[in-house]
Parts: C-alpha cells; sequence; structure tokens
C-alpha cells in the first residue's frame, strides 16, 4: 500500500505531465508492478467517496417516501457504481491497446489515471459536503460540480496529449474511452441497481 508521501510524489509526476512536462514520469513508477499499485488510489479515495454516498442517501431519502431502505446494501451498491465506474473504462482501453496500436501507453495511461483520480474525487467530494451541512446550497453546489467536472476532463485530455507525445487525434480517442463509459455508467447503473428516486 503506497504511503502518504509515495503518492504526494505520484501527484506531483501526473502534474507535470498534465502541464506537458514529461520530466513527470520520474515520479511515477511505470512498471507491471506500477500498475498494479496505483489501483491502491482507490483505497486513498474511499473517505471521499464515502461523503458522495452520504450525499446521495440524503438525495434518495428527501425524494423518497418515508422509511424508504438506505441501509447496508444501499451503500454497498453505491460502492460498486463507484467501482465500476473506476474501472470499466480502463479495461476498454486495455481492451483495445493491441487492437489500436497503442498498447506502450497502456501502463502510463492506467497508472496516471489511477493516481490523478485522487485528488479529483477529493475535489468533487467538496460540494458534496457544502450540500451536507449548508441547507439550500444546491445551486452553488451544481455549480462548483459542473466547473470541477469540466476541469477533470480537460486533465484527462492534457495527461493523455502529453503520454500520446502530443498525437491529438489519439489524445481525443483515448480521452473519450476513459470519459464516455464513466459517464455512462453514472447514469445508467444507478437506475439499474434502483438506487435513482422513483
Amino acid at each position: 500500500m503506497p504511503q502518504i508521501e509515495e503518492i504526494g510524489n505520484y501527484i506531483k509526476g501526473v502534474w507535470l505531465l498534465i502541464l506537458g512536462d514529461r520530466t513527470g514520469f520520474d515520479w511515477l513508477d511505470i512498471t507491471a508492478l506500477g500498475v498494479w499499485r496505483s489501483f491502491a488510489a482507490f483505497l486513498w479515495c474511499l473517505p471521499a467517496m464515502a461523503v458522495g454516498w452520504a450525499a446521495w442517501r440524503l438525495y434518495y431519502l428527501a425524494n423518497m417516501p418515508h422509511g424508504a431502505e438506505t441501509g447496508l446494501i444501499f451503500i454497498l451498491k453505491l460502492l460498486f457504481v463507484d467501482m465500476a465506474m473506476w474501472i470499466a473504462p480502463l479495461v476498454l482501453v486495455a481492451a483495445l491497446a493491441k487492437p489500436l496500436g497503442y498498447g506502450e501507453l497502456l501502463a502510463p495511461i492506467i497508472i496516471t489515471s489511477n493516481w490523478l483520480a485522487v485528488p479529483t474525487v477529493y475535489a468533487m467530494a467538496v460540494p458534496l459536503a457544502i450540500s451536507l451541512i449548508v441547507p439550500n446550497s444546491e445551486g452553488l453546489t451544481s455549480v462548483l460540480s459542473l466547473i470541477l467536472l469540466l476541469a477533470n476532463f480537460a486533465a484527462i485530455f492534457r495527461l493523455v496529449k502529453t503520454i500520446a507525445k502530443g498525437q491529438t487525434l489519439l489524445a481525443s480517442a483515448l480521452s473519450a474511452l476513459l470519459i464516455l463509459p464513466w459517464l455512462m455508467l453514472g447514469q445508467g447503473l444507478p437506475r439499474m441497481l434502483g438506487l435513482m428516486p422513483a
């Protein structure tokens, strides 16, 4: 399990790559082991995800009849949604790597995407936390969430473009593979699992 200092180095490397500075790779572990260790980022994100689950639970209860079930199964379903949204885009990128000829980019994409998620998930938790403690803050939190979402998409594109050595078309395609499944699962899975208010 990577420790906080190590994670700080990884995030610094990711930030440099977002800025277009390929020396960011010097701060990252671009090895097979580094790929697997980067999935520890999910564990580091769990506290911030829990804020999202609490906000979703309150939203659900506010729009459902009294006595609606939001116990352990409800939380486990939210955890499953987050796991699916995290893993599915990376599986898709990995599955298409050989057919589309970008196999050498696969490890850097997986590693940097995973570590980028740490500051992203915590940043996205801020408006959710505000919604939990500040009544009637939906307008403010919606705007903040949208700004952070767009910033995340821009960061993903810039990150992938640096990894792809400035190939804009390839970076656009890979960014779409990372973003679109995430968006579709975020919309579809909660409905399928009964997490949306009736």
